[in-house]
C-alpha cells in the first residue's frame, strides 16, 4: 500500500509538471520568475524561491581570457528548476569543461574533463515580509578525468553532495543582503592524491533590483574548512569566491545575464570551487534564464501586436551570409537542409520558444577548395555542431525603427571536440517597403589564436510574391578578403516551405564560415520547412 500510494504520488507530480509547463491556464501572473528577487545568481543561493508551479530554465558558459591559448576554457552548463509550492521546489545542474589546464600543475598542462550532473531540493521554511530561510540539499555525480590526479583512465567518478542553509533579509523593496552557510562533500583523495574532501563554507552578497527588469548582484564566499582551490603545485588551498553581474529582462520570460567570476563550478555542491589552478583567474560568462508558461505575460511591448505578415515569415529566415534582426514566431519550427560544391553542407533546426527568442541547432561542415589553412578552418576535415540562440531587442513590426537581434552560437569540431568557436553578431533589418529590405550584421568569431572581426551588408528584394532576389556582402578584419553571396528564395510561407539557389565564395552559411572566404566560387542550394506547433487549449 504504501509503495502504490507513492507511486501514484511520484506519477500525479509528473504528469502536474508536465501539464503546467506546456498547457498552463490563461491566468496571468502579476510577476514573472524573472521580475522578481534571483533565487540563485551562477554559482550563489539565496532563500527566494519559484512562485507555485512555475519553471525556470538556465543555461549559459563562462570562459577565461587572455592568459591561456587562444578562446580559453569553457564552462557550459545547463540547470531546470521547478517549484511545487511557493515554497518547495526541485532543480537539477549539469555542467562540464573539457580542455587543458590554463596554467601548468607541477610543470605541465594535461587535458581535464569536469563533468557533474544532479539533483537537488530546496525548503523555505521561514518568509516573512523581511525574512526568509531555506535549506537545499544536492547528490550529484562527479567525473574529474586528468593525468594531474591519474584519474585519466579510472577512478575518475565519484558522488558528492551538498547542504546550503541560505538567509535572506530585504532591507528594502529593491534591495536584499543574503548570508548562505554551507557544506560541500568531495573525496579527500584520488588515487591517493588529496583532493578538496569536505568543505564548509559561508558567503554573503546582495541583490539591488534596479527595475523589474534590471538586477545587479555580486557575492564572495569563503571556504571554513577544508580547501577549494588546486593550486599549481597540485597542492589543496583555500581561495575566495567571487560573483558580480547583472541580470537584463528582454521579455517578462526570457532574461540574460552578464557575469565575472573566479569559480569553476554551478551546482550546488561545486559553487564553493575555483578555477584551477590557483584560482585567480577571472571567467566571463552569459547565462540565458527563460521562464516557459502561458500564465505568464510574454511581451513588454504595447497590446495587441501587430499582424504577421506572409513577407514578414520570410524576413525571418536568414539569408545567406547575412542575418536578419527578426526571430521566429512563438511554436515555430524551422528545419532547413542546404548543401554545394567544395563538400559543404549544412542540417539546422530552430523554434521560437517565445515571443522575440529562439534557439538553433546546427551541424554544418564548412567547403574546402584547398586554398584555406587552419587560420581559417581550424578542423578542415570535420563538420562541426554548433548551438546557440538569439534575442530580438527591437521590433521594426511594433513600432520600433528597425529590428535588432543579439544572437549567440558555441560549438566544436564533431571528430575531436577539441576545438571550440565562439560566435556573436548583432543583426539588424530594416523594411524600407513592403518589398526592399536592408541588413546589417556586425559579428565576431574567436577560435585557436584567431580572432576575426566582421560586417555583414545584405538586401533582400521580393521581386514577385514569394521570390526574393538577395545579395551580401562581408567586410572582414586583418586584409581578409570580404565574403559575398547572391541568389533567389523562392518561398511559398503560407505553405511553410523555401527553397534557394546561390553562389558566395564563403565557406558556410552559420557561424564563423560567413565570414572565411575560399578562392573558387562556391554553388549551392537549401530547402525549408516550417511547422506551427502551437496548439489551442
Amino acid at each position: 500500500m504504501p509503495k502504490t500510494f507513492l507511486n501514484s504520488t511520484i506519477r500525479r507530480t509528473a504528469i502536474t509538471a508536465a501539464t503546467s509547463l506546456l498547457f498552463s491556464s490563461s491566468l496571468v501572473l502579476a510577476q514573472t520568475p524573472l521580475e522578481g528577487f534571483s533565487t540563485r545568481f551562477v554559482n550563489f543561493e539565496t532563500a527566494e524561491t519559484l512562485p507555485d508551479n512555475t519553471f525556470l530554465l538556465h543555461a549559459g558558459t563562462h570562459q577565461t581570457i587572455g592568459s591561456g591559448s587562444g578562446t580559453g576554457s569553457q564552462l557550459y552548463y545547463g540547470a531546470l528548476d521547478y517549484a511545487i509550492t511557493d515554497d518547495f521546489q526541485l532543480g537539477f545542474t549539469t555542467q562540464v569543461i573539457e580542455d587543458i589546464t590554463e596554467k601548468p600543475i607541477l610543470g605541465v598542462q594535461y587535458p581535464t574533463r569536469f563533468l557533474t550532473y544532479g539533483a537537488s531540493v530546496k525548503y523555505r521554511f521561514v518568509n516573512t515580509s523581511q525574512w526568509q530561510i531555506a535549506a537545499q540539499a544536492s547528490l550529484e555525480y562527479l567525473e574529474f578525468r586528468t593525468q594531474h590526479f591519474g584519474t585519466n583512465v579510472s577512478d575518475a567518478s565519484n558522488f558528492i553532495g551538498s547542504f546550503q542553509m541560505p538567509i535572506t533579509y530585504t532591507a528594502r523593496p529593491n534591495l536584499q543582503f543574503h548570508l548562505t552557510p554551507g557544506v560541500s562533500v568531495f573525496p579527500d583523495d584520488l588515487n591517493g592524491i588529496p583532493y578538496y574532501g569536505t568543505v564548509a563554507s559561508v558567503g554573503a552578497g546582495f541583490t539591488w533590483k534596479n527595475s523589474d527588469r534590471l538586477q545587479t548582484f555580486a557575492q564572495v564566499s569563503t571556504p571554513l574548512s577544508g580547501g577549494n582551490t588546486i593550486d599549481s603545485n597540485r597542492n589543496i588551498t583555500k581561495e575566495l569566491v567571487y560573483t558580480a553581474g547583472m541580470r537584463y529582462a528582454f521579455t517578462p520570460k526570457v532574461a540574460l545575464e552578464g557575469y565575472v567570476t573566479n569559480g569553476i563550478g554551478v551546482s550546488p555542491a561545486t559553487s564553493i570551487l575555483t578555477f584551477y589552478p590557483d584560482g585567480d583567474e577571472p571567467l566571463f560568462g552569459l547565462r540565458v534564464l527563460y521562464t516557459p508558461g502561458q500564465k505568464l505575460s510574454n511581451t513588454y511591448r504595447p497590446t495587441p501586436l501587430a499582424p504577421v505578415t506572409l513577407r514578414d515569415l520570410g524576413l525571418q529566415q536568414d539569408g545567406f551570409t547575412v542575418g536578419t534582426g527578426s526571430v521566429l514566431e512563438p511554436g515555430a519550427l524551422r528545419l532547413s537542409a542546404s548543401g554545394g560544391t567544395d563538400g559543404n553542407y549544412a542540417l539546422v533546426a530552430s523554434i521560437g520558444l517565445e515571443q522575440d527568442f529562439q534557439i538553433d541547432a546546427i551541424i554544418e561542415d564548412y567547403s574546402n577548395d584547398g586554398s584555406l589553412t587552419v587560420v581559417d578552418d581550424p578542423t578542415p576535415n570535420s563538420a562541426r555542431w554548433m548551438l546557440g540562440g538569439r534575442i530580438r531587442v527591437l521590433d521594426q513590426n511594433n513600432g520600433s525603427p528597425f529590428s535588432w537581434s543579439l544572437r549567440v552560437l558555441g560549438g566544436r569540431d564533431l571528430e575531436t571536440l577539441d576545438v571550440g568557436v565562439l560566435y556573436f553578431a548583432t543583426p539588424a533589418s530594416f523594411d524600407v517597403d513592403d518589398r526592399l529590405t536592408f541588413h546589417v550584421e556586425p559579428k565576431a568569431a574567436a577560435f585557436g589564436n584567431t580572432t576575426i572581426l566582421g560586417l555583414g551588408l545584405g538586401v533582400n528584394y521580393e521581386i514577385a510574391d514569394g521570390l526574393q532576389l538577395i545579395g551580401e556582402v562581408t567586410p572582414v578584419s586583418d586584409g581578409r578578403t570580404p565574403a559575398w553571396a547572391a541568389g533567389l528564395r523562392y518561398d511559398l510561407a503560407d505553405a511553410g516551405w523555401s527553397l534557394d539557389l546561390s553562389a558566395t565564395n564563403a565557406i558556410g552559411r552559420y557561424g564563423h564560415g560567413t565570414m572565411v572566404s575560399q578562392d573558387d566560387t562556391r554553388f549551392a542550394f537549401g530547402l525549408t520547412k516550417q511547422f506551427n506547433l502551437r496548439r489551442n487549449h
